[in-house]
């Protein structure tokens, strides 16, 4: 048997030319339930046309009397009559529930079902497409055909089926999971989000929650406070936050959030958006804050700004509250920065200092900065009084030689220079002694030292509870002797 709209072989009793998909108008295979009935039925047709009473044998027996004598058994040719035309008319009916069946979308949706299983997607798709015109809003018949054209490659009718389905039902995983590769198949990132975004279902909104960018949320939000802020800015998903905090419009070029954003007094224009890391990017978001708290003053610094010939300490003035901090490269000091805790000596050449106090809330205070210049006229440099120090040690047995060994260690002692100094009137350097380990790790120990930049002598130094020096004279073989003065 031949397709009469392709001219494909087929097989017989089949309905649809697995070629083409054309429907063949023959009667198909009935269903078993069907084909029971029609056996009961013919069964009793032959029930039927056997008189009452006689044999099959006896009936045909019968038909065979000469005709005169069959004249006399009219009632029964018309009980056969009627139970034939019966049974004609049930033929009838059958066939035309076996065409029903083969035109109901159960049959077409099992037909492609079929062909699928074939991989003949094209054939498949006539068929669910028969079945979704009978039943328009079955899922499992779009889904299908969602699949067949996914399989094609056509992902446009592809698509167009997913969101049919998820217009019916919001929450169907397989649509949004296939309509998702699609559209990561087209590069179309912007789709996908616009796609999740309008999704009520939560399941499947944390499933893509990385494609999505949604809008970064404010922590705390936007308001009047009254002590120091420090806001965090939080993405829907891995990915990066830009802000502003000027009123301007950020851009990828504006500053990227990374840790908790301090506010301190003053007003704020936050605004921020997120960017996932897809390149899809929210909108942009803003946040008012106002931070109405007090803030310190600068400290008094002493002694002023200026060009120095002698060592002198530097002092700041401890507040009621609070800390102050310093720093040493021009930058504003802050609770990161160094805490002062005590006067400290001036470093020689030229310096710059930046003091503030930070309240107890983390309010930074005015900055007071100091700028100094402290030109010694050393007879020695740090470089000849190093020199000097280490013969000193050497010579008194603490080392073995100018590098630092000693006698049944491994690794050797450092001396770095530190500050100029004044003790008694007398100017110094200060060295601070380490001792390196042989892999190359280096610890302080307790000694400092200090060598007079003028007439060489080496001591070492001892600072006291009082912040009072005792030095100690370094002499050659014979050990420490305590100098007096202080």
């Amino acid at each position: 048997m031949k397709c009469p709209n392709c001219g494909a072989q087929m097989k017989e009793g089949q309905l649809y030319c697995e070629q083409c998909g054309k429907e063949i108008q023959i009667v198909p295979d009935f269903e078993p339930e069907l084909e029971n009935s029609i056996h009961t039925t013919l069964s009793n047709v032959a029930t039927e046309i056997t008189a009452p009473g006689q044999t099959s044998e006896e009936q045909s027996h019968q038909t065979q009397q000469p005709k005169k004598e069959r004249r006399k058994t009219n009632p029964g040719r018309r009980r056969l009559t009627t139970v034939l035309s019966a049974a004609a008319l049930l033929l009838l009916l059958t066939a035309g529930i076996g065409i029903g069946v083969s035109r109901s979308p159960a049959f077409q949706y099992r037909y492609a079902v079929r062909l699928i299983g074939k991989e003949q997607y094209d054939a498949a798709t006539k068929h669910l497409e028969k079945a979704i015109n009978l039943s328009p809003n079955n899922i499992s018949y779009l889904n299908r055909l969602s699949g067949c054209y996914y399989a094609m490659e056509d992902w446009e009718k592809a698509a167009g089926v997913c969101q049919r389905i998820i217009s019916l039902e919001g929450s169907n995983e397989e649509a949004y999971r296939r309509l998702v590769l699609i559209y990561e198949k087209e590069g179309d990132y912007d789709a996908i989000d616009r796609l999740i975004q309008a999704c009520s279902d939560r399941e499947i909104r944390n499933l893509y929650a990385d494609y999505m960018a949604g809008t970064p949320e404010f922590d705390p939000a936007g308001d009047t406070y009254y002590e120091k802020q420090n806001i965090k800015l939080i993405g829907s998903a891995s990915g990066t936050v830009y802000y502003t905090l000027d009123g301007s419009e950020p851009t990828m070029d504006s500053p990227v959030y990374t840790t908790p954003i301090a506010l301190e007094s003053g007003a704020y224009t936050l605004r921020a958006f997120y960017v996932n890391q897809y390149g899809v990017a929210s909108d942009v978001v803003t946040q008012e804050y106002y931070i109405d708290v007090n803030v310190p003053d600068a400290p008094q610094v002493l002694p002023e700004s200026g060009e120095y010939s002698s060592p002198v300490q530097i002092e700041a003035a401890l507040p009621e509250e609070g800390k102050v901090y310093y720093t040493t490269d021009g930058t504003d000091p802050d609770a990161n920065s160094q805490v002062y805790e005590a006067p400290f000596w001036m470093p020689a050449g030229y310096s710059t200092f930046s003091f503030a106090v930070v309240s107890p809330g983390g309010i930074t205070g005015e900055v007071a900065r100091r700028q100094y210049t402290l030109n010694l006229h050393p007879v020695l440099s740090t470089e000849a009084a190093l020199n000097r120090l280490l013969l000193h040690l050497r010579d008194s047995g603490q080392i073995s030689d100018i590098q630092g060994n000693v006698s049944g260690l491994k690794g050797q002692y450092r001396y770095v220079y530190r500050y100029p100094l004044t003790v008694n009137q007398n100017n110094y350097y200060l060295y601070r002694e380490y001792y390196q380990e042989a892999d190359g790790t280096s610890n302080a120990t307790q000694n400092r030292y200090v060598v007079n930049y003028m007439s060489g002598e080496c001591y070492r130094i001892e600072q006291q509870p009082d912040q009072t020096y005792k030095l100690y004279l370094i002499e050659p073989e014979s050990g420490e002797e305590e100098t007096p003065g202080t």
